[in-house]
């Protein structure tokens, strides 16, 4: 029997359930399968530490790269956990997956945890996009036996960081950030064996399952409807961002106008600048003004939410009639959009409760053994709006 504050290993259990001869297929599989019963049979705890990587080697007589693939099954499973800069230790010990003990449900059911971290925390004032996301969040949790957490306080040190959310301990985790400091804290914590789902198209470096909006769709779309009522060159205006979002949108843009027959030179193209302190400058609204006058599209097509600013500059001071001299389309429907013009847009409306409610559905399926796909895209949504209309060029 162990000491209760003995936290080491039982050696001579593990020396005999994993010393044996191994295949020389399917080795990954068998080890995985003798880690399971030794942590059911041998008097381990859930928190005991378990062995090393080189402990397991030593052992097996596996390669290093066998040992991990195994591990690496284990922990996405919940049997190990890993914990930044002090090892492995069990995360349970019998069959059943691991779930909080104190979560009741009525249906019998222990309830999912799920730990979300949030878009733009330090920014909450400027924050639209997750309510909405969070908004279908819960209007699934009921469904799908889903508890929400919002994950706080993980702006310390990286180290820190990760044994936080691992004593928080959710069973998965939900990013809705685009803080740079949350990739590396994403990274660890999947590479311990946490389930981390993306919502959104941030941190497209990390191989981890997301689900986000098609955009690539929601540009080819727009410029269709707008093609649909006579526009023959259609312009489009995007700020300076980092992000794959923005490169779709404009690739896009650009390979659906040509497809059309319509003109498709970057005169059309204005870019506002990256900085804050640029972007409400009176030169960015210049030029703004004297793209239109040089490019003359008949519509134009705000890839996000920031040109609406700038056009609605142009509208308050009588330099740009909407929609007679040039409809507008709107993609990423902020609610500020139509105070910034003066007017409700048309507008292709990102997917944002429809990622909440896709993403509860996939974290709970990913709990029942089911893995998300590795990108799940979902369409956006035209809405019509007063800033449209048909263009009659001259002479027809």
């Amino acid at each position: 029997m162990k000491s209760t504050t003995d936290t080491s290993p039982p050696a001579l259990d593990a020396r005999q359930a994993l010393s044996r001869p191994y295949p020389a297929r399917g080795a990954v599989e068998v080890l995985s399968d003798r880690v399971c019963h030794l942590l059911s049979h041998a008097g381990y705890t859930v928190g005991d530490r378990f062995l090393t990587d080189d402990e397991l080697v030593e052992l097996t007589g596996l390669s290093r790269s066998t040992v991990r693939r195994a591990l690496a099954a284990l922990r996405q499973r919940g049997w190990l956990q890993s914990r930044a800069g002090m090892g492995t230790y069990v995360g349970r010990i019998d069959g059943e997956r691991p779930r909080s003990s104190h979560v009741k449900t009525p249906v019998g059911r222990q309830a999912i945890r799920m730990g979300v971290l949030a878009f733009n925390g330090k920014m909450p004032d400027h924050d639209w996009y997750t309510p909405q996301v969070m908004r279908g969040v819960s209007e699934a949790s009921a469904d799908h036996n889903v508890r929400v957490e919002m994950l706080t306080g993980l702006t310390g040190p990286l180290s820190e960081s990760v044994v936080k959310l691992e004593s928080v301990a959710p069973d998965v985790v939900i990013s809705l950030s685009a803080d740079p400091n949350d990739g590396p804290l994403l990274r660890l914590a999947s590479e311990g064996g946490m389930r981390c789902l993306l919502a959104g198209t941030t941190f497209p470096e990390l191989d981890l399952p997301r689900v986000c909006e098609d955009n690539r769709g929601g540009m080819d779309m727009v410029v269709r409807k707008l093609a649909e009522r006579g526009h023959e060159r259609i312009g489009l205006i995007m700020r300076r961002w980092v992000g794959s979002w923005l490169f779709k949108r404009h690739e896009q843009w650009h390979n659906t106008l040509r497809r059309l027959g319509l003109a498709h030179d970057e005169q059309l193209m204005h870019w506002l600048p990256m900085q804050d302190a640029e972007l409400v400058a009176p030169q960015a609204f210049t030029d703004v003004a004297d793209w239109f006058e040089r490019a003359r599209p008949t519509a134009i097509i705000c890839g996000h939410y920031a040109p609406a600013l700038h056009l609605g500059h142009l509208i308050r001071e009588g330099r740009l009639r909407v929609p007679e001299q040039a409809s507008v389309a709107v993609i990423d429907l902020h609610p500020e959009v139509p105070r910034m013009l003066g007017m409700p847009p048309a507008s292709a409306a990102l997917p944002l409760r429809e990622i909440g409610r896709k993403v509860v559905e996939l974290a709970s399926a990913w709990c029942d053994g089911q893995a998300p796909a590795s990108l799940t895209r979902l369409p956006l949504t035209w809405i019509e709006g007063p800033t449209l209309a048909d263009h009659k060029p001259e002479g027809r």
